[in-house]
């Protein structure tokens, strides 16, 4: 079976695992082995054909509505920030991610910015203390209070970074989507800068232009506690159909 002919039978914005995949092949081609749809796979994917999107789950992509890794260009000072942490601290594990990001999101665009550097336990302090060597506006783990009194336009906050928060996008230090996804809806901090009426926009936007890893999404909502809230949030006030929803359910039952 050719690549050219899976991906004629293949539907653009549906799901498919790879069970799944097999199946459709062995009824065509039963004598292909683990490799042969292995590579397969990889095939369709450096295509642009499908998207892994969950571990053995594949979104089938629609050329006319294409979805797209999420990326972002961070400002000057935050790649700065960046290469002088890891010029000090090359074995520390940290992520950034800065509030404007959000405004590709958003109706009520955010004005001021601030930029949010997360690092592993018991190195806020390091990181702290040679941040704000460079830079007049550093905070450390701030309350609500403490950050609203000295919010001011590319204030720095340095923050402990939670385990089983995904990864940073690759070969970048970048937080990625499916955290500040999650982050929405437990960041007290930035709790008055963008109402909860944007969080469906912000959602919906989000699912709808890029692909999001909802295995990566749900585990760093329960490690927050956030799971169950999350998920009726998208069920109950979005449009958005969860793939991991059906298994989900699945598992309560048992």
């Amino acid at each position: 079976m050719k690549i050219e002919e899976i991906a004629d039978a293949l539907k653009p914005d549906t799901q498919i695992t790879k069970r799944e995949y097999e199946k459709m092949v062995y009824q065509f081609s039963p004598e292909y082995s683990q490799d042969a749809i292995y590579w397969q796979l990889r095939r369709l994917q450096q295509r642009g054909i499908i998207k892994k999107t969950g571990r053995g789950i594949y979104t089938v992509c629609n050329n006319k509505r294409k979805k797209w890794e999420y990326a972002y260009e961070h400002s000057e000072l935050v790649k700065e920030i960046v290469k002088r942490i890891e010029k000090e601290y090359p074995l520390v594990d940290f992520q950034v991610w800065e509030f404007i990001q959000l405004n590709e999101f958003v109706n009520h665009l955010i004005g001021k910015n601030v930029i949010f550097v997360e690092v592993e336990r018991m190195l806020e302090e390091p990181i702290f203390n040679l941040l704000s060597e460079y830079y007049p506006r550093v905070l450390l783990c701030p309350n609500q209070e403490l950050f609203y009194t000295y919010f001011q336009e590319n204030m720095i906050v340095v923050q402990k970074l939670l385990t089983e928060a995904p990864k940073p996008i690759q070969g970048t230090k970048s937080s990625r989507l499916e955290k500040l996804l999650v982050d929405l809806f437990c960041n007290k901090l930035t709790g008055q800068l963008i109402q909860q009426a944007e969080y469906l926009m912000v959602f919906e936007e989000a699912f709808s232009k890029f692909y999001i890893d909802e295995i990566k999404l749900m585990r760093y909502a329960r490690r927050r506690n956030l799971e169950t809230k999350i998920r009726d949030f998208i069920k109950q006030e979005t449009n958005i159909q969860l793939h991991t929803e059906e298994k989900h359910v699945k598992q309560k039952k048992l």
